[in-house]
């Protein structure tokens, strides 16, 4: 084993038994890097910066691979549009012109 591999193992060793303790799932590095990423993505920090935070050179890799949409943001963006909709049918553009 490489040095690398060595430092993996050893922190899985010290991961497993705290989720253990706590009585969680267990993690690991890619559970650790996708929260990182969704959470960072859902708090509207630019997709550059959070790859090159995580190593990445390409943004694409980053959001397509670790990033994962948050229950809350699916429920935003819907709340977000609806009321824009709701707000053109209940005042469309043309009835606030004078009539006659």
């Amino acid at each position: 084993m490489d040095e690398g591999e060595v430092g993996f193992v050893s922190k899985r060793r010290a991961i497993f038994p705290a989720c253990t303790a706590l009585e969680l799932p267990k993690a690991t590095w890619l559970t650790f890097r996708r929260t990182y990423s969704s959470w960072s993505h859902d708090k509207g920090v630019p997709g550059k910066v959070v790859a090159q935070l995580m190593g990445h050179a390409n943004v694409d890799t980053m959001l397509n691979v670790y990033t994962q949409v948050m229950d809350g943001s699916l429920r935003a963006a819907v709340d977000k549009v609806g009321s824009e909709l709701f707000t053109i049918v209940q005042c469309p553009e043309d009835s606030q012109a004078p009539v006659g």
